[in-house]
Order: structure tokens, then sequence, then C-alpha cells
């Protein structure tokens, strides 16, 4: 995470902020969550967290990350596969 530029800090309050849940994986009881964080410089940045719901006591952060081409057109909006 850090090597991408944000922290868990980051993480935190894109969740706990305005954001929304973007696709859901039943089958694995995990989504994926939009939600946005403030770069050092003020700027605003989508950032992407799987979260895993399998457990009813704890969600799980799996992974973060910031939406880029050619996986992602939009911050919603799916691009290439892998």
């Amino acid at each position: 995470m850090i090597e991408e530029g944000f922290s868990e800090d980051n993480i935190i309050a894109a969740i706990l902020g305005k954001s929304r849940i973007i696709e859901i994986y039943d089958e694995d009881k995990r989504c994926l969550i939009l939600g946005f964080f403030l770069w050092n410089d003020g700027i605003k940045s989508p950032i992407h967290v799987v979260c895993d719901y399998s457990s009813r006591k704890l969600i799980d952060i799996v992974t973060a990350y910031i939406p880029q081409k050619p996986w992602w057109i939009s911050p919603t909006q799916r691009g290439r596969r892998s």
C-alpha cells in the first residue's frame, strides 16, 4: 500500500467516508468498495478496497488499490480483464 502512495489510515477513511459497494462476490463472501482519499497536496483520489465478510464478527480488508487503466476505464467501470 505504501508503494502506491496511500496508507492504512487512507483506506479506513475511504471506507468510513462517502463510499459505496460497486461489486459483490457472493461465492467468496467479498465485495469491492469504492471510496476516496486525499493526497498530501489535497487532491482527491479514488481507491478500491476488497473486503471479506465471511466472519460475522469482523470485516477483513483483503487488498486496496487505485483503479487505473487499462483495467478500469473509470473508478466504476471495468476495462480490460487480466
